[in-house]
Parts: C-alpha cells; sequence; structure tokens
C-alpha cells in the first residue's frame, strides 16, 4: 500500500528529510491515489471527499494542483481518483485537469476546453493550468496557514503575489506551451531541470514491463510528493527570508539619500538578498534616477563590497559597471589606479568589487559614478 501522509509525505517516498513541519504539513491525514481498478485506501479508512484527475501520463500541474487541494479545510483527508471517464468524474467533489469545464463554484478546474482563457489577474496574463487555477482559488488560504495570520492580511496578499510570479506561473506558462522569450531563435542551451521536466520525467519509462494502473498510481504520488515538497519550500522560504528582506530593502532604498546626495547609491550594514526587491521596489516607490550601486558588509571577510545593479532581474549586464581601468586588478596596484586606499579588487566584468573599509567601498561607488 502506498500512502503520502502530509506531515511526511515525500519522506516516506523518497527517504529526504522533512522541510515543513507546522502548520501546513502538521497533521496526519492521508493523501490516496487510486483508479477505478483498484483503491488503495481500506474499507475503514473512507475519505470525506473524492477528487478526480485524469490517468494515463502526468504533469506537473495536476499532481501540483491535486498535492495544493489537499492541504485546504475543504478537501482535507480526500483521495486522489485518476479517471478519464466523463460519468465517474461527476460525481467526485472535485475535478481538476478533466472533464472539458472550469466552473469554481463547483470545483471543476480544467484548462483545455475551447475558450478557456482564465489568467491569474494582478497584472500576469499567462493562462492557467490546472494548478494554477487551484491556487488562484485556494492560495491564500494555503499561504494564511503558513503565516498563521488571517486570509485579509497584507501579508499574506503579499506573498500570494509573489509565489505566484517566483513558482506558479512558470509551471503555468510551461504546460500551456508558452515560451519564456518573444523569439524566433533556438535557445543557447538546453534546461531540462526545472520542476516540470523532473516531474515528467517520473512518469513510467517505455521500457517498463510493468506499466499497470497500480504502478502508474505509485509513479502520481511521488509526482505529487515532489512538486508538494517545492511548492511548500517556495511558501516557506517567502514567509521566512522573502518577506523580511523586502522590509528591509525598502528602508534603505528609502534612506539612500543619506548614503549619498546622488541617491544611486544603498548600504545595507549586513547582507540582505536585495537582488530580489531592488526593480520592484524602484517601481512602486517611483526611484529615480535608478540606484547604481550598492554596498554591504561581506561577513566572511568583514570587509566591504560595493555591487554594480544588473539593468534587469534577469540579465547578466550592469546599469553602470566599475570602471574598466580598474577592471582585473586588486590590492596595491588598484588602490594607485582607484587613487582610493584600502582596494581588495574588482571584478573582471565590472559587477562587483572589495574595500578593506566602508568608506573605501563608499569612495569607489561615488568615484565611479562620476567616470
Amino acid at each position: 500500500m502506498w500512502a503520502i501522509t502530509r506531515g511526511g509525505f515525500y519522506r516516506k517516498l523518497l527517504n529526504f528529510p522533512k522541510t515543513i513541519s507546522r502548520p501546513l504539513m502538521g497533521t496526519s491525514n492521508l493523501i490516496r491515489v487510486s483508479s477505478l481498478a483498484y483503491s488503495t485506501g481500506s474499507p475503514n479508512d473512507v475519505p470525506s471527499k473524492r477528487v478526480g484527475t485524469h490517468s494515463g501520463s502526468f504533469h506537473c500541474d495536476e499532481a501540483l494542483g491535486c498535492f495544493m487541494i489537499c492541504l485546504t479545510n475543504k478537501f482535507s483527508n480526500s483521495e486522489i481518483v485518476r479517471t478519464r471517464d466523463p460519468k465517474v468524474l461527476e460525481g467526485f467533489d472535485a475535478v481538476l485537469d478533466v472533464g472539458g469545464v472550469y466552473d469554481p463554484s463547483r470545483d471543476r478546474y480544467d484548462h483545455h476546453q475551447k475558450g478557456f482563457e482564465e489568467v491569474f489577474g494582478h497584472g500576469f496574463n499567462t493562462k492557467l493550468s490546472s494548478a494554477g487555477l487551484v491556487y488562484k482559488h485556494f492560495g491564500k488560504e494555503i499561504i494564511a496557514k503558513e503565516l498563521q495570520l488571517g486570509e485579509d492580511h497584507p501579508d499574506v496578499q503579499r506573498l500570494f503575489l509573489a509565489i505566484y510570479k517566483n513558482f506558479m506561473e512558470a509551471i503555468d506558462a510551461i504546460d500551456n506551451g508558452i515560451n519564456q522569450v518573444d523569439t524566433d531563435k533556438p535557445p543557447r542551451y538546453v534546461n531540462n531541470t526545472n520542476l516540470s521536466s523532473r516531474v515528467g520525467r517520473l512518469n513510467l519509462d517505455w521500457m517498463d514491463h510493468n506499466q499497470s494502473p497500480e504502478k502508474e498510481n505509485e509513479a502520481f504520488q511521488q509526482a505529487m510528493a515532489v512538486a508538494g515538497s517545492e511548492f511548500l519550500d517556495s511558501v516557506r522560504f517567502h514567509a521566512k527570508s522573502w518577506l523580511p528582506a523586502r522590509s528591509i530593502v525598502m528602508e534603505c532604498i528609502a534612506d539612500r539619500y543619506d548614503t549619498d546626495p546622488s541617491g544611486e547609491i544603498m548600504v545595507f550594514k549586513r547582507f540582505t538578498p536585495w537582488k530580489l526587491h531592488i526593480f520592484e521596489l524602484e517601481e512602486e516607490m517611483k526611484v529615480d534616477p535608478p540606484i547604481k550601486y550598492v554596498l554591504y558588509e561581506d561577513d566572511r571577510g568583514k570587509r566591504w563590497r560595493v555591487q554594480a545593479v544588473a539593468i534587469s532581474p534577469d540579465r547578466f549586464e550592469s546599469r553602470k559597471p566599475l570602471p574598466a581601468q580598474w577592471r582585473g586588478l586588486t590590492d596595491d596596484e588598484l588602490s594607485k589606479e582607484a587613487g582610493i586606499p584600502g582596494c581588495i579588487f574588482v571584478h573582471i566584468s565590472g559587477f562587483t568589487g572589495g574595500n578593506q573599509t566602508y568608506e573605501g567601498a563608499l569612495a569607489m561607488a561615488r568615484t565611479a559614478l562620476k567616470i
């Protein structure tokens, strides 16, 4: 028998350590997967509800959608039943990724039917998959449980949007065949390491002699475990790391004129993952001119770094790289060229450099602005 416990689902299947023990994962309810041919459930352990999805080959969207819907109050302790029989599907409490109907009032979440163009909204225009539909209608409840806040709390809304942008939207786009970049040029390299690809590889291999429904359902349980664990890791990361960092970056942007009258240099007293937030907050806070350099203390060596801000979140080029004549130089040679004591290095691309002191790093940034 295969059963996935929401308190240790992928530890049981994959022998991985648990990543979340509160409060999303702190239950012992079972997520059972079955088909019309057999059931993994005991006759004495009848699930309160049944959630249907299609049998056969699976994708990341329905694996994740089934996992997420079972985290909700409405569908906790549900059994996942995999079938394509429309008459059987009609009797289920919820249906994902099959059935040709999108009707949240009846918990029908398919996206394959003609005329379906549902998007997440809030400025996002990617057509939703079954996972995106479940997230659109239940994501706030799931996030609120993790934060232990009400669904109307501003932090819940902020994470609801951030997790869609940074995790969910790619799953929607890949499942709907939407290219990441609008270009006719072939990609420079192949990337088959994304979550959708990894879940897809969990389907039964065509060389496997055992292609039974039981074996297929075991593979789908594993797909739910992999997709679900990464979703919950994303929720935890955004709650514990992303949200606090955003507040710090916002404060430092507001204080940037205390550092330099140009407003183009920002300082962190300790390292903070600012790259996740600076572009969005610059737009939100109407920052003009845009920030060129970020200073922070390198905790490993108690030295100071100056880093050039990239032109956009997905580009390596800097808005204003450190001067060309500094690049590739180190120590005394760099200090002599720059006319600034305590210089340690400047990267050959000019995106970052270092100095022994805060005053030296600030002088490097101020000098670079003028060159």
